[in-house]
Parts: structure tokens; sequence; C-alpha cells
């Protein structure tokens, strides 16, 4: 494991290393180096999945020591504009963050993300980030402004797949008004 360096990715490196990570389960994906990244999967996983994908970085002075954050933008979203993720076409989105470093993916319940603005913070705890880097998968319960919370999902690339099906089983259980 390398010092902390905040490295980042280009969309293209994202999208690789979300696809390698998801192997066999893919079976058609738009080509990596536009984003979203859209992929039709094979079961268990959901049929088709629209993935916003960002660098995680943990800059020092956030609101906690070692927080890490994406900040959300949109292809064609303008400062002074708002943004959503594009559910049209069946496709489900997927709001995940990923820290090259240590090579772990965040999952963030997207549909709690609409219209927001240019370049906004979403934030997971350094305690879950590692965590999934010693164990494989961790989560997070999250406070949000609103009367919800969600539930964020870290995973390292062996068990995507299997983060990808939990954090639909949780936005199921906050659509259905279950505890978590």
């Amino acid at each position: 494991m390398s010092a902390a360096t905040n490295e980042r990715l280009s969309i293209e490196g994202l999208s690789d290393t979300f696809l390698e990570a998801l192997g066999g389960a893919v079976s058609w994906h738009s080509a990596a180096e536009r984003k979203p990244l859209e992929i039709d999967c094979k079961s268990p996983l959901p049929p088709k999945l629209r993935v916003y994908i960002y660098n995680a970085t943990y800059p020092p002075g956030g609101r906690t020591m070692g927080e890490h954050k994406i900040q959300l933008i949109v292809p064609g979203q303008e400062r002074s504009e708002r943004g959503n993720f594009d559910a049209s076409g069946g496709r489900i989105p997927l709001l995940v963050g990923f820290r090259p470093d240590l090579r772990i993916f965040m999952l963030w319940d997207a549909e709690l993300y609409a219209d927001f603005a240019y370049s906004r913070n979403v934030q997971v705890m350094p305690e879950t980030v590692y965590e999934a880097f010693a164990r494989g998968i961790a989560r997070q319960e999250r406070r949000l402004w609103t009367q919800n919370s969600e539930i964020v999902i870290a995973t390292d690339a062996r068990h995507l797949a299997e983060a990808i099906l939990e954090r639909q089983r949780e936005t199921l259980k906050r659509l259905l008004g279950e505890k978590a």
C-alpha cells in the first residue's frame, strides 16, 4: 500500500477498474472514456446499470480528519445548474467513489441525491474505507440533512458484485420504509 497520495484516475481509468472488478458479470458496456458508464450485467446483478464513478479524495482540513469525499458533477452540468442522475431506459443509477491506492469502491444511494448543486460533496468516514480494505466489505449509516439516512457500502474489488446487490437491497428497504 502506498502512502496517502490522493491519486486520481481518468474517467477511462475509473471505468476500466470498475469493469475489471466485475469481470464476467458484465455482458456489455459503453465506451470506458464516457461518463456515465452504462453496463449490462448478468444475473444476479441488476440487468442495466448507469455508473457515475468519481475519484474519492481525503483532503486535509475537512470536517472530519481522513473523511473521504466525492464531488458530484454530471455530464453537461454547468456551475450554476442543478444536477440529477439519469434513470432513463430502465437503467439504475449507481453512485460510486474509488480510492485508487487502496483499490476501494464506495457506493452511496444515488436516489437520495436529486437536484444537487454543482460539485456537491458526498462523504464517507475513514473507518468505513479502512474496514473495507481490511475485511473486504463494510457499511456505514450516514445521517443526511433531510429526514433520511443512508447506508454507504465500501468494498474491495473482490466483493464489488456483492456490494452492488447490497446497495440495491438497502435502497429497496429505504423505499419500503424498512429500518436498516
